[in-house]
């Protein structure tokens, strides 16, 4: 029967004339009726992956005294203070950094940064407060 009635429906379609502007209508709706549902398969982001975890300790610092150190590095006196809440650790600290003299005003504060936190992080450590570099914020004055 299956065949019979396909042989039957064949047929009645060969006689049937669409205008391209009609088949793509028809297309169009039939993909509009199947996304929905393609949609629906392809996987979600995580949430969780987009939220960073807060910080464990916070360091303050202040600049001083800007030299060139050569013809590629710039050198700052840095003194700042660290706290790390959860073992109520405060330190403070004094050193030099060298950030890049070619270096963008953004890459040059995010190696001032990154300098700013190694030197907190050694002190914190060294008073029984570890803490990954990364888990620390750096306000700059």
């Amino acid at each position: 029967m299956g065949e019979h009635f396909m042989g039957n429906l064949t047929n009645g379609f060969r006689n049937v004339t669409v205008s391209r502007k009609r088949a793509l209508q028809l297309m169009g709706g039939a993909l509009a009726v199947a996304a929905p549902a393609a949609v629906s398969q392809v996987p979600q982001p995580a949430e969780a992956g987009k939220q960073r975890k807060p910080p464990d300790a916070f360091a303050v610092a202040t600049l001083s005294d800007p030299s060139a150190a050569d013809e590629t590095t710039f050198r700052f006196e840095v003194q700042g203070a660290a706290v790390h809440p959860a073992t109520k650790t405060t330190v403070e600290f004094a050193g030099s950094i060298f950030p890049d003299a070619t270096a963008s005003a953004d890459q040059m504060r995010k190696q001032i940064a990154n300098g700013v936190k190694d030197v907190a992080g050694i002190e914190l450590a060294n008073s029984g407060a570890t803490v990954s570099r990364d888990r620390i914020a750096v306000t700059l004055l």
